[in-house]
């Protein structure tokens, strides 16, 4: 394979085209905020092309970290990021010519192209840290388990505590093995990364899914509250450990200290970050089927999602799923009926994998809340117990997923069914035998 002899390198020696020192500082900045959610790399990097318009990488970093947003927003900037850098195509190396068509491939919808091009690359450029932190997003966004695993798995014995950034690509390895079920080798990596950079908020991320379904929520809790000082502050990323925290408590029936935590930490102000806000309807329903008053919080949450529906429905499922819960969730069935539309739209005319997320699980995620709402709790339980074994497609971790399981449970109970909640319950109490919340589902079954 052939380079661009008008070369530099990285820090971890993997090569760009020719730039100044200051635009290579700026990506290695850059790279720093896109790992760590310490800053937005965006930013860092819009100077940087300002000042350099020829920065190659600066152009394909900035469309790829806006893709990874999950959001149709930023579409425009990618366009124009995207073309600028393949109008470089003449200066670029190898490896920014592949990460450009990978951004190309994303945008158009083809993930998983994207994702084998960021594989060539990696093959080639083991430690290229940009290519890898892609490919995991990508990876967690799709609910591909085994390569959030594997991405990293194949470049890992390239790294060690001596490359810039090992515990980042540790931390990701950890997650991977964590969605894998491989609980003890995830807890092992995780610590062993915490134990170089306490500070990695994604890594504290890895090991709380860890503790969360190993059922270890005193743990649990007691691990995200003693490092908060380490990846709360000023985090990008902060919002989403602090919602697993409100998990914990919630397994142990604790709903004042969830509901404090959605207030405090998960939604604390108004937000356009899609990413938040499903946290936040994510656990605003969770309450909701404990019987848990949550107050005017799901109308408060339901007015930032339809500030964004009208460029966001459709886009990406996982997202439409969690905006219905809002909306429905508020009392506003007319409007989630409207992402739902957009969402059976999107299952005809999306590009294929898109397509194939919001038909397999989108349509009937979303009608299934929607039901849920209005009472039809049967027609619940139809669309949720087949659909548990193939949500991955619509991306996701095990523990976000397991809002459609809570769901289905809650549904079989209100429906009369109580043989299959209790299966439910019993399929529940494998995982977590000691759990308050697995014994108040019991006695909700028994009750029937």
């Amino acid at each position: 394979m052939t380079h661009n002899p008008q070369t530099v390198t990285d820090a971890r020696g993997v090569p760009m085209s020719w730039c100044a020192e200051s635009s290579r500082n700026a990506y290695e900045k850059a790279l720093y905020r896109f790992q760590s959610y310490f800053g937005d790399p965006t930013v860092t990097l819009s100077a940087a092309v300002e000042a350099e318009p020829d920065f190659v990488m600066g152009h394909v970093f900035n469309a790829s970290a806006m893709l990874l947003t999950s959001e149709r927003a930023p579409i425009p900037a990618v366009i124009e990021s995207i073309e600028k850098a393949e109008s470089l195509a003449g200066k670029a190396t190898w490896r920014e010519k592949a990460l450009t068509a990978a951004a190309r491939h994303w945008m158009e919808g083809r993930w998983r192209d994207a994702c084998a091009t960021w594989d060539r690359v990696l093959a080639e450029h083991p430690r290229d840290a940009f290519a890898i932190q892609c490919g995991h997003l990508t990876d967690f966004l799709l609910g591909d388990a085994v390569n959030l695993r594997d991405r990293v798995a194949r470049v890992l014995p390239h790294w060690d505590r001596q490359v810039p950034g090992y515990s980042y690509v540790l931390g990701m390895y950890a997650f991977g093995l964590e969605e894998c079920n491989q609980y003890a080798q995830a807890e092992a990596n995780a610590r062993t990364a915490l134990g170089i950079e306490r500070r990695d908020g994604w890594t504290v991320h890895a090991l709380t899914h860890v503790l969360e379904m190993q059922n270890r929520f005193d743990e649990g809790r007691e691990f995200l509250q003693s490092t908060s000082p380490d990846w709360a502050p000023d985090n990008g990323f902060a919002f989403h450990n602090w919602w697993h925290l409100a998990l914990f408590h919630l397994e142990s029936c604790d709903f004042d200290g969830a509901l404090r935590l959605y207030d405090e930490q998960v939604i604390p102000e108004p937000s356009e970050v899609s990413m938040q806000l499903l946290d936040g309807s994510a656990l605003l329903w969770r309450l909701r089927l404990q019987d848990v008053d949550v107050s005017d919080r799901f109308g408060t949450l339901a007015d930032m999602w339809a500030a964004k529906t009208d460029v966001e429905n459709g886009y990406y499922a996982f997202n439409d799923f969690h905006a219905v819960i809002a909306l429905a969730g508020a009392g506003r069935i007319a409007e989630a009926r409207d992402v739902l539309a957009a969402v059976q739209s999107a299952a005809r005319t999306n590009p294929a994998l898109t397509r194939m997320m919001a038909n397999d699980v989108g349509i009937g995620a979303c009608q299934a809340i929607i039901d849920f709402v209005e009472g039809r709790h049967e027609a619940v339980v139809d669309a949720l117990l087949p659909m548990r074994s193939y949500a991955n497609r619509f991306g996701g971790s095990h523990a976000q997923r397991d809002i459609l399981t809570q769901t289905l449970l809650e549904a079989a109970v209100r429906s009369g069914n109580r043989a299959l909640a209790g299966n439910l319950v019993n399929e529940r109490a494998v995982q977590r035998p000691h759990s308050p919340m697995t014994r108040r589902f019991r006695e909700r079954a028994n009750a029937g």
